[in-house]
């Protein structure tokens, strides 16, 4: 397919949310109360209520408690994936990055600097005064409707999202040699690794089963631990990678890929023979 019929696909499924939405508001079908029914079916059965639900995690005692709390709240992210339409968006900006591997936009910055000035000077002119209006919405609950709320999403989240990423691109170009890259390089190579490292990590910092501190940290304390944890991650990354070719997960994700064994730790001595 060419570039402009897959952007054109991308922006129809981008879109599509305003018209669920319309649907639902306009009928009174909400598509994601069987989901709403389940979730509040196992939070019942686990003596789960909203009376209780911010500190369970945080007072659970055992896995037991804490698989619990994972089943109904399966549910619950089941309803909230329907509810925001996310099939539609991720499908989408699936899409749109594809379009922008299949050109290698990011590893020829150079070449596309002109387009980068565009994206991060519209999209901030769209995106940052929408937003406010979106972030207004959503404050005040909706006052124009729901459908509405989603369009205001749509023509903020989207041009502001490419805005930042065109920027830092930008920042990039303008200073490539600072060693800010190679260590931010690392944590990219080991994503997977990162992704479920940051889960295992909070489960041990905010559940019960760890220290606990979920539910008794105030925004500022919780933005600190999390910057934190994905400091300590460049480091390990950054280290990891100087003995092992890949992270530890993207290593069992490899080789599943691919059906065959793969090396993990570096040959030194190879290195050595070519310096």
């Amino acid at each position: 397919m060419s570039d402009r019929r897959i952007l054109t696909v991308a922006g129809v499924l981008l879109f599509l949310p305003v018209v669920v939405d319309a649907f639902s508001e306009v009928t009174g079908i909400s598509l994601a109360q069987p989901a709403v029914d389940k979730w509040w079916y196992y939070a019942g059965l686990y003596g789960i209520t909203e009376e209780n639900f911010g500190f369970w995690l945080r007072d659970a005692e055992s896995y037991r408690q804490v698989f619990e709390f994972l089943i109904q709240g399966a549910w619950e992210r089941m309803s909230e994936f329907i509810d925001g339409n996310r099939y539609f968006k991720v499908m989408g900006l699936f899409l749109t990055g594809f379009v922008i591997g299949r050109h290698r936009v990011y590893a020829e910055l150079e070449a596309y600097r002109p387009l980068l000035r565009k994206l991060c000077v519209y999209g901030m002119l769209a995106g940052i005064p929408l937003s406010v209006v979106y972030a207004t919405s959503a404050v005040c609950g909706y006052p124009l409707g729901k459908a509405v709320h989603t369009l205001l999403y749509t023509v903020s989240v989207y041009p502001l999202a490419f805005a930042y990423a065109a920027l830092l691109g930008l920042v990039y170009l303008a200073r490539s040699r600072w060693g800010l890259w190679k260590w931010l390089a690392a944590p990219g190579r080991m994503a997977l690794t990162n992704y479920i490292g940051q889960s295992v990590i909070g489960m041990f910092l905010f559940y019960g089963i760890g220290f606990g501190l979920g539910a008794s940290l105030g925004l500022g304390a919780t933005e600190a631990v999390a910057l934190a944890v994905f400091a300590f991650q460049v480091v390990f990354c950054r280290l990891w990678l100087l003995l092992f070719r890949f992270g530890p997960l993207e290593w069992i994700w490899r080789m599943l890929t691919y059906g065959k064994p793969l090396k993990l730790v570096k040959d030194f001595s190879e290195g050595s023979q070519k310096g």
